[in-house]
């Protein structure tokens, strides 16, 4: 998993070729302009998802994993916390299996590190980091959010 300031993101292009194709199009877009809802980057190598939420609390959110795509998961506006617990450790269960049309696991995890995402950072998860996005910072608050997918 990677955290860092918008400002920074260049320096991860080299990652992937499709990685680079999605940084391309973060800096030249104004993402908080961009409609809600799904838009096509190129094709199904990279996609944004652009929303906008109210955080929940730990109780309505849930783990989830990918194996085909890694998100860049951009806070536009607000702050939530964000859960995160790597693949290689121990303490998780499997609540809903692998479904490959979607690219989604879902898991049960007690003991977890929790961030801090605000305004103008980022995070890069793989497919080895189980992550809890949208998770409440503040009650109240509104997420703009952009999740770049970008296919492996």
């Amino acid at each position: 998993m990677i955290v860092d300031h918008l400002k920074n993101i260049e320096i991860y292009a080299h990652m992937h070729r499709n990685m680079a194709t999605a940084i391309e199009y973060i800096k030249h877009h104004d993402l908080l302009s961009i409609p809600l809802g799904k838009h096509e980057i190129d094709g199904s190598n990279v996609y944004l998802l652009r929303d906008s939420y109210k955080p929940k609390d730990i109780e309505s959110c849930f783990f989830e994993g990918h194996q085909k795509y890694l998100d860049i998961q951009i806070v536009l506006k607000g702050v939530e916390y964000f859960g995160y617990h790597h693949l290689g450790h121990p303490g998780f269960t499997v609540t809903s299996p692998y479904h490959e049309e979607k690219d989604i696991e879902k898991y049960e995890i007690k003991d977890f590190t929790k961030i801090i995402l605000a305004e103008n950072m980022f995070v890069v998860v793989t497919p080895d980091d189980l992550h809890m996005p949208k998770l409440m910072y503040k009650p109240g608050l509104t997420v703009e959010k952009a999740v770049f997918k970008v296919k492996l």
